[in-house]
């Protein structure tokens, strides 16, 4: 189960390139922010309860909706990377801020004071 990553800003409804059929659930999901098994799930239900008329407005999503930019297709491996690199940072400036209170601080001070007799 995949969650939209709610850091990006959303964009437009699109059809995405990853889906399954036509990637209308996909591109839904993405652009409400939901689980993609919670609108497929849905649409299934939708399509047992109407029947044709669900296939009919399900091929008009995927006729009528935009095709993702490639541009904008977001790839597993970058957002994995891309969230890496802030975790990291997040690491590198927390670490830099305990030395810089550490080296300032009066202890530090009078201990270098101290070795130095």
């Amino acid at each position: 189960m995949r969650r939209c990553n709610r850091q990006f800003p959303r964009r437009g409804l699109y059809r995405s390139r990853r889906g399954m059929a036509l990637g209308v659930c996909r591109g839904l999901a993405e652009y409400l922010g939901l689980p993609v098994l919670v609108v497929r799930a849905f649409t299934v239900v939708v399509f047992v309860t109407t029947g044709f008329v669900a296939v009919l407005g399900y091929l008009a999503c995927g006729v009528l909706m935009r095709l993702e930019p490639l541009d904008e297709a977001p790839s597993g491996g970058l957002h994995r990377a891309a969230g890496d690199i802030a975790r990291r940072a997040g690491d590198l400036d927390a670490r830099i801020a305990r030395m810089e209170s550490h080296v300032t601080s009066r202890e530090y001070d009078f201990d270098r004071r101290l070795r130095r007799s």
